[in-house]
C-alpha cells in the first residue's frame, strides 16, 4: 500500500498528549504498532546528535581536524619501538576477544600509513608514502625493524581473518571481521615476511650501539611475530578522534598466552579413538574458562570435519558407523553390509547396504554438527541445539522408517516383555533418541551456566533435570537389553565379543555420568523445595500480572514443544513434582539427604573411571585435557560437598524451630552467580544457606 504524504502538513507539539498517554501504562506494558518496522526505526535516529552519531563533531570540537601532524619517519628510540609493538599486540589480541579494527589496529598511524593506499607490491608497504619521504632518509631503526614487525602482524591477523571467516561464527559477539576498505595483505605472499623479519633479527645482532636489555626486548618480540606467524600460517591453505579499546599489556599477554596454549592443547583431539572419545577431548577443551579465542573454536570446526572427512583421516561413514557399533548395533549386519561386497540387487545385504547409506547421508552431517555447534559461544551453543533439537525429532521419525525396513531385511527376531507383548530394537531411532536426549540435558545444563534461571525457578528446572535423565537411563537400558537378548542368540567370534565388551563398558561409563548428574538435581531439588517453602529463597523480581509460574514454565518449555518423545510434562503434573506436593518437610529432608549421598558416590565413580572409554584397552594421549576434565569432575564434587553443608543447615533448623512457624528458621540464603569464586560449577547453583545470627552481644560474646 503505496502512503501518500501530504506537502500541506504542519508539524505540532504532541509531547504533552504523549506524556499523558503513557502515564496510563502499567509497568511492563509494550506499546507497539505493527506498522512500525525496524527500517523505520533505525531510519528514526538522528543524525548528527551525539548520543546517535559517533562521528559527529560538536561546535567546541570543529576545527579539530581528523588527520593527525605527527611525523611518521622521526628517529625512534629502541625503547620507544620495544613500547609501540607492545601497544600494537595489545590492539592485536583486543581485536581477537572481538573488537573491531576500528577501534583497535586500525588506530594505529603507523598501520594506516602501511596500508593505505593499498600497496601494490611488497616494496610498496612502508611508512613514508604519500611524498612523505621525499628528501628524507628513513631511519633504520623505524623502515627495517618496525616495519618488519607491523607487516608480519598484519598478515598474522590475515590469516586469522582467513580462518575464521571460512567457519562458522557470529559477526559482533565473536568476533569483527570488517576491514573498512583496507586489505590485510592477503594479495602478498608468505614468504616476503619471514625475509623482513630475519633481515629485521640480523640488522639488530649488528648493532653495538644499542643497549643489550633493549637490544634483547626487540630480539625477542621479533622471534615471537616469526613463531607466530609461522603457526598460524601452517593452518592456512587458504584515527584520532574516534573510539580506541584498550587493554593493558597484561590483558593482552595473558589472551595470547592463552590462545598458544590452547592451539598447542588442540594437538590431543588429534588422537582418533572412536566419536565418544572424540567429543569429550572436544568439550573439554571448548569448555576452559575463559573460552578458547574464536580462532581456536574456528579451527577445530576445521579439523573436526574437512572434505568428508573427520581429524583429515577418518571417512564421516566409518566415523557414523563407529558410533553406531558403539552404541546400538555392534557386531550387527546393518554395518557389515556393503555395496562393494554384494552386487545382486535382490540380495537382502545389497538392499541393506542401500538403506544404510541412505542413512549415512542423511544423518552423518546433523551427527557432525553436534561436534561443531561445541565450537560456538556459550550462548550460541544452546540457542543453536534448541533449534536443532526439532530436526533431530523429525530424524527419529525417520529413522523409525528406516527401521521397519531394515528389521525385514535382516530377519530380526522379536523380543518378548513381561506382560506378554512382544517389540523389536530399532537401533537406528533407538539412536537418534539417545542423541536427543543428550541435546535435552546439554539445554537445561547450560540454562543453569548462562543464569537464564530466576531463584524462584531453579526447583522446578532441576526437577525437569532429572526427569530427563530418569528418562535416558531407562532408555540405555531398553538398548542394552536388546543387545544382550541378540548376544544370547548368536554366536561371537573373539573380536565380537570384544566390541560387545567395549559396548558394555561404554553402557556403565554412561550409566555412572547420567546416575551422578541425576542424584545431585534430585538434592538440589529437594533443597530448593525446602528453601522456597520456608520463603527464604530469594526471588529475581516482584510478582506482577505479566509474570507467574505457569508462564515461566511455558518459556521455559518453549524448546520442548515441538517434541514428539519425551513427551512434554503437563503444567499441573510440573506443579506437582516440583513442589513435591503432599510431601512433609521430613520427607522432602531424607530425600534430599540421601539423594546427594548417592551424588558423592557417583561422581566419584565418574572420576575413578576417567574422561576416556579405553577403546581396544587404548585410550588417547590428551594429558592437558585429561587434567582439565578431572578438574571439572573435582569441582561438581566440591559443588555436592557445599550441597551436602546446605542441606545439614536446613536439617538444623527446621529441628529446632520449636514454634513450627514456616518463616521463622532464621536462615540467610544466598545463590552464587554463575563464574563467580563461590560457584564452585556453573552448572551448580548451589545456595550458600547461613544462620541468621540473633543472640545479643552478651550471649555473643560468652558463647
Amino acid at each position: 500500500m503505496t502512503r501518500i504524504v501530504s506537502q500541506s502538513v504542519v508539524p505540532r507539539d504532541i509531547t504533552e498528549e504523549f506524556t499523558q498517554a503513557a502515564s496510563k501504562l502499567k509497568t511492563g506494558q509494550l506499546v507497539k504498532d505493527e506498522h512500525f518496522t525496524l527500517f523505520e526505526a533505525v531510519g528514526a535516529l538522528e543524525i548528527m546528535d551525539p548520543k546517535m552519531d559517533s562521528g559527529y563533531l560538536g561546535p567546541e570540537e570543529k576545527g579539530q581536524g581528523l588527520e593527525d601532524d605527527y611525523d611518521i619517519l622521526r628517529e625512534l628510540t629502541p625503547e620507544e619501538v620495544v613500547w609501540i609493538m607492545d601497544e600494537l599486540l595489545c590492539h592485536e589480541m583486543a581485536w581477537h576477544m572481538g573488537h573491531p579494527l576500528s577501534q583497535t589496529l586500525f588506530t594505529s598511524l603507523y598501520l594506516d600509513k602501511l596500508l593505505w593506499p593499498i600497496p601494490k607490491n611488497i616494496e610498496d608497504a612502508h611508512f613514508g608514502r604519500e611524498g612523505l619521504s621525499v628528501g628524507r632518509e628513513q631511519p633504520d631503526l623505524v623502515h627495517i625493524v618496525l616495519r618488519a614487525y607491523c607487516l608480519a602482524l598484519v598478515k598474522c591477523c590475515d590469516f586469522v581473518h582467513a580462518r575464521v571467516t571460512s567457519e562458522f561464527y557470529y559477526e559482533e559477539e565473536d568476533f569483527s571481521t570488517q576491514l573498512y576498505n583496507r586489505t590485510l595483505l592477503s594479495h602478498f605472499a608468505y614468504e616476503h615476511f619471514p625475509s623482513l623479519l630475519n633481515r629485521a633479527i640480523s640488522w639488530i645482532d649488528e648493532q653495538e650501539s644499542i643497549d643489550a636489555a633493549a637490544k634483547s626486548a626487540i630480539k625477542s618480540r621479533l622471534l615471537f611475530r616469526q613463531e607466530f606467524l609461522l603457526g598460524l600460517q601452517q593452518d592456512i591453505n587458504i584515527l584520532e578522534t574516534r573510539p580506541v579499546v584498550k587493554i593493558s599489556f597484561e590483558d593482552a599477554l595473558a589472551h595470547l598466552e592463552r590462545l598458544c596454549q590452547d592451539g598447542i592443547h588442540l594437538n590431543q583431539i588429534l588422537d582418533y579413538r572412536g566419536p565418544y572419545n572424540l567429543k569429550v577431548a572436544i568439550w573439554t577443551l571448548l569448555s576452559r574458562k575463559p573460552q578458547p579465542s574464536v580462532y581456536i573454536r574456528s579451527l577445530v570446526q576445521s579439523i573436526i570435519m574437512d572434505q568428508s572427512t573427520v581429524l583429515g583421516s577418518v571417512p564421516v561413514k566409518q566415523f557414523l558407523y563407529d558410533e553406531l557399533a558403539a552404541l546400538v548395533l555392534p557386531s550387527s549386519i546393518l554395518l557389515e553390509a556393503s555395496l562393494d561386497e554384494t552386487e545382486v540387487p535382490s540380495d537382502p545385504r545389497f538392499q541393506i547396504a542401500q538403506l544404510m547409506d541412505g542413512f549415512v547421508r542423511r544423518f552423518s552431517q546433523p551427527f557432525v554438527d553436534t561436534f561443531r555447534s561445541a565450537c560456538l559461544n556459550r550462548c550460541r551453543i544452546r540457542r543453536t541445539v534448541c533449534h536443532t533439537l526439532a530436526d533431530w525429532d523429525n530424524l527419529q521419525m525417520e529413522a523409525e522408517d528406516l527401521d521397519e525396513q531394515l528389521r525385514t531385511l535382516s530377519e530380526e527376531p522379536p523380543l518378548s516383555l513381561p506382560n506378554g507383548d512382544t517389540t523389536y530394537s530399532y537401533p537406528l531411532s533407538s539412536w537418534a533418541y539417545h542423541q536427543k536426549l543428550i541435546q535435552f540435558r546439554l539445554i537445561l545444563q547450560l540454562g543453569f551456566e548462562l543464569s537464564i534461571y530466576g531463584p524462584e525457578e531453579l526447583p522446578g528446572m532441576y526437577w525437569y533435570l532429572s526427569h530427563i535423565c530418569s528418562t535416558h537411563l531407562g532408555h540405555i537400558d531398553r538398548i542394552r537389553t536388546f543387545i544382550l537378548a541378540a548376544v544370547q542368540r548368536n554366536r561371537r567370534s573373539p573380536t565380537q565379543h570384544a566390541t560387545l565388551r567395549s559396548s558394555f563398558l561404554l553402557f556403565d561409563r554412561l550409566t555412572t555420568q547420567i546416575v551422578a548428574i541425576d542424584a545431585f538435581a534430585i538434592a538440589l531439588h529437594a533443597l530448593y523445595v525446602l528453601l522456597s517453602r520456608h520463603r527464604i529463597l530469594p526471588t529475581a523480581s516482584a510478582p506482577n500480572a505479566y509474570s507467574n509460574d505457569q508462564f515461566r514454565y511455558e518459556l521455559r518449555m518453549k524448546p520442548f514443544l515441538q517434541i514428539t518423545l519425551p513427551e512434554l510434562v503437563p503444567y499441573e503434573e510440573y506443579r506437582r513434582e516440583a513442589t513435591l506436593q503432599g510431601d512433609s518437610d521430613e520427607i522432602v529432608m531424607e530425600r534430599a539427604t540421601k539423594a546427594i549421598g548417592e551424588a558423592r558416590k557417583a561422581w566419584e565413580a565418574t572420576l575413578a573411571n576417567g574422561p576416556f572409554d579405553n577403546f581396544n584397552d587404548e585410550k588417547p594421549d590428551a594429558p592437558a585435557l585429561e587434567e582439565d576434565w578431572k578438574r571439572d569432575v573435582k569441582d561438581t564434587m566440591r559443588a555436592c560437598i557445599g550441597a551436602s553443608i546446605a542441606i545439614e543447615t536446613v536439617k538444623k533448623a527446621i529441628a529446632n524451630n520449636a514454634t513450627g512457624d514456616a518463616e521463622s528458621l532464621g536462615l540467610r540464603v544466598n545463590i552464587p552467580d554463575a563464574g563467580s569464586k563461590n560457584r564452585w560449577h556453573d552448572w551448580w547453583a548451589v545456595p550458600q544457606v547461613s544462620q541468621v545470627q540473633t543472640q545479643s552481644p552478651s550471649t555473643t560474646s560468652k558463647s
